[in-house]
């Protein structure tokens, strides 16, 4: 029933003004699209076809222009070429689509394989190599480069690039799960490479690379969970960190304090949970493909957790009576000797 509000005459009285509202209808809603597209973060090659299916008008147009006519707030004749105008936009988006599949995709398709500025092409030779600049791989990079110490990094997200870019740091173009990169960027003579990609497979595929042909690299690499922090260790990669474990230590850390406990006492709670749960982890590595055996020394290291705590709480309890400070403290409650926190420190090699 909408369709019978078209008049065509109309149209034919006015076709530019027709022309220029269909054009500028569908520009503004495509700036308005693409933005969205944009800020929602839709992949870079998608967002063309994204913007085009959305761009045209819809039926509602015509109930509302109708609407409007019938109220009086909009003319008769400019209700009719809005209408004609929303028409054709439905009309035409399947000819755009071909034209745009036939004509722009390719070119756009051609425009992604071209490297963006930025891209790798040069062989580098920093000592570091950096795969990933994203949440975690910043950090890295920010304090390597406050020590003076000069890292190449490697990201194939646009987006990053831009963002970078913004900020004044140097990121190549390119993906690090290519070993013509990986070469490119110095991998041959890099000291360290940094595991900071987002996605595990990514990861574990650098890391078989990198070992394969780059034994000599000493790789650190970001885990997402235990299961990806196994699978880096099934390719020899020891030194592995669980990218919220210590965040969760600080918020943990800070949880104790408002329920009461003093710094002193939370420090060395803390201090050994992590160790515990680092040593557990180590154990807990070698049945990582046996399921129930795994569950089976999770719950036992767990148990044995909640017993050593139970101790260490009487015993607090009891120094704390007799004024003789924290159990893993000194006497007068200062901290360990260094000799008593080594075995923390060499547990680092796992997980800061």
């Amino acid at each position: 029933a909408v369709g019978m509000s078209i008049d065509f005459g109309a149209m034919l009285r006015a076709p530019l003004t027709v022309a220029l509202l269909l054009v500028g209808f569908v520009l503004l809603k495509s700036v308005v699209i693409y933005a969205l597209a944009r800020a929602v973060k839709i992949p870079y090659q998608e967002r063309p076809v994204f913007t085009l299916l959305l761009a045209q008008g819809g039926e509602f147009a015509f109930v509302v222009f109708q609407a409007a006519a019938g109220a009086g707030a909009l003319p008769g004749d400019m209700a009719s070429l809005l209408i004609g105008a929303v028409a054709l936009s439905m009309l035409c988006t399947p000819l755009l689509l071909v034209l745009l599949d036939r004509f722009v995709l390719p070119r756009f398709a051609a425009t992604l394989r071209t490297p963006p500025e930025g891209e790798i092409s040069e062989p580098q030779t920093a000592p570091v190599l950096i795969a990933g600049f994203g949440r975690y791989g910043q950090i890295v990079a920010r304090v390597l480069l406050a020590q003076g110490i000069p890292a190449t990094v490697l990201d194939h997200s646009v987006d990053i690039l831009e963002v970078a870019r913004t900020f004044g740091y140097r990121v190549f173009y390119g993906d690090a799960t290519r070993l013509d990169l990986l070469r490119t960027a110095g991998a041959a003579q890099a000291r360290v490479l940094v595991l900071a990609v987002d996605a595990p497979s990514a990861s574990l595929k650098i890391a078989a690379l990198a070992r394969e042909h780059f034994p000599h690299l000493k790789i650190v690499a970001r885990a997402r969970d235990l299961t990806h922090w196994n699978e880096l260790r099934d390719l020899g990669v020891e030194q592995v960190q669980r990218e919220v474990f210590e965040s969760s230590l600080v918020s943990a850390r800070s949880v104790l304090q408002h329920m009461g406990l003093e710094a002193a006492e939370t420090d060395a709670l803390l201090a050994r949970f992590r160790q515990h749960n680092i040593a557990l982890a180590d154990r807990m590595y070698p049945h990582h493909k046996d399921q129930a055996r795994m569950i089976a020394v999770a719950r036992e290291g767990r148990s044995q957790l909640a017993e050593q705590l139970a101790k260490e709480r009487e015993e607090r309890s009891l120094r704390s009576a007799q004024g003789t400070g924290y159990p893993g403290y000194g006497e007068d409650g200062g901290a360990m000797n260094p000799e008593d926190e080594q075995p923390l420190k060499n547990s680092s090699k796992i997980s800061l």
